[in-house]
């Protein structure tokens, strides 16, 4: 048997000392998440009629309030106690510059951080690890998965860690074949690392299928970044979200299911993290677009424009609904289907790179996100 299959995949998880102690962890909730039926407009005079059977209502206890204006679906409850805390914001109406509804071109041109499908070969969160000092022997960045999300692709150090599905070494003959080796500097130093790590492997190695892939996946980003020599940044990926049909609203459909999952994953993110760690993390969630604001024919929506981002951390300034709302009368949609986005997801992400990680405005216009220099920085962070 090999050391790699041996240790349960853990033998190239290794993290030198990192120069920040800030965390940031990106959920790309993929497909396009239908912002509408997430956080609500519910006060938007056309919103009950233009949404018809996919709108969220209020007397059915579908929704939990905001601000008057927008309310969470039931199913984020558990992060509507962050919102309540000043621990989450949400930006509505928000996009990146792409505006056509291609997933493929969509994701990477969030990806790639440019304003162009296809407009850089790395991805701006490798550049970002770039500018706060990673280099090609300190791994800041963890990608959550089976591969490397474009995101993180780049010349910065990033390492991979995807759930093992064999059976995980006991950790006692670990231990004794860790001082059976200890005069082997490299083969002691990697068995010490994977019996730091056996607590994510065993927990995590147990149950990452189905419904519990993505809670697993927060479950085990938390712990690494938790590490004080761990990854700064991570990934991590939740699919599903393209619900051309049987979406749902209140209680049944697919949408519904979803926002139970992620809540789950955020909660337990939460908990696998140390309060003075929580203080310096942010989770980051973006979709590639939106949806149609009207239903399609198959109880689901279509590709869309505007979307929404969510983000959490301990020291947020957060407790609010972030958007220049547009409105949902049919003179006010983009191209007669759409949200029409008001703010450049970019914005959003600047707060987080210069707010939270410290790097120059100027570094982010040039290399990290080339094209947005005309982007205001949201005050997030």
């Amino acid at each position: 048997m090999s050391l790699p299959t041996f240790l349960g995949g853990f033998s190239s998880v290794a993290f030198a000392n990192v120069p920040t102690n800030k965390r940031l962890t990106l959920v790309f909730l993929r497909g396009g998440m239908d912002s509408l039926g997430v956080v609500v407009p519910y006060a938007d005079p056309a919103y009950a009629s233009i949404r018809k059977n996919l709108a969220i209502k209020e007397r059915d206890g579908q929704m939990i309030d905001a601000d008057g204006f927008f309310a969470f679906h039931k199913n984020l409850a558990p992060l509507h106690d962050y919102y309540k805390k000043g621990q989450m914001a949400v930006i509505h109406a928000v996009a990146t510059p792409y505006r056509e509804r291609s997933h493929f071109d969509a994701q990477d041109l969030l990806e790639n951080g440019t304003t162009k499908p296809n407009g850089s070969n790395s991805g701006w969160l490798n550049r970002a690890i770039q500018a706060m000092g990673g280099s090609r022997s300190t791994a800041l960045g963890l990608s959550i998965g089976p591969s490397t999300q474009t995101i993180l692709r780049g010349e910065g150090k990033v390492t991979s860690w995807s759930p093992s599905y064999l059976r995980v070494v006991d950790e006692d003959l670990l231990g004794r074949i860790t001082r059976m080796y200890e005069k082997d500097a490299l083969l002691h130093q990697n068995l010490q690392i994977a019996q730091e790590n056996m607590g994510i492997a065993d927990t995590q190695g147990k149950a990452a299928r189905g419904d519990r892939a993505f809670i697993t996946a927060m479950e085990a980003a938390a712990k690494f970044l938790a590490q004080p020599s761990g990854p700064r940044v991570a990934v991590v990926d939740m699919s599903g979200w393209d619900t051309h049909a049987n979406q749902g609203s209140g209680a049944g459909g697919r949408l519904p299911g979803l926002l139970k999952v992620l809540s789950e994953g955020v909660t337990s993110y939460r908990q696998k993290t140390p309060d003075a760690v929580w203080n310096d993390t942010i989770i980051y969630i973006v979709t590639e677009f939106g949806r149609t604001v009207r239903p399609n024919g198959s109880g689901g929506t279509d590709h869309g424009t505007a979307g929404l981002s969510m983000v959490l951390g301990g020291r947020l300034k957060g407790g609010r609904v972030i958007s220049d709302w547009p409105g949902l009368a049919e003179n006010k949609l983009y191209e007669n289907r759409d949200l029409r986005p008001t703010t450049d997801l970019r914005a959003a992400s600047k707060a987080i790179l210069t707010n939270h990680f410290g790097i120059s405005n100027q570094i982010i216009d040039r290399n990290i996100l080339p094209g947005s220099s005309g982007v205001r920085t949201l005050d997030l962070v």
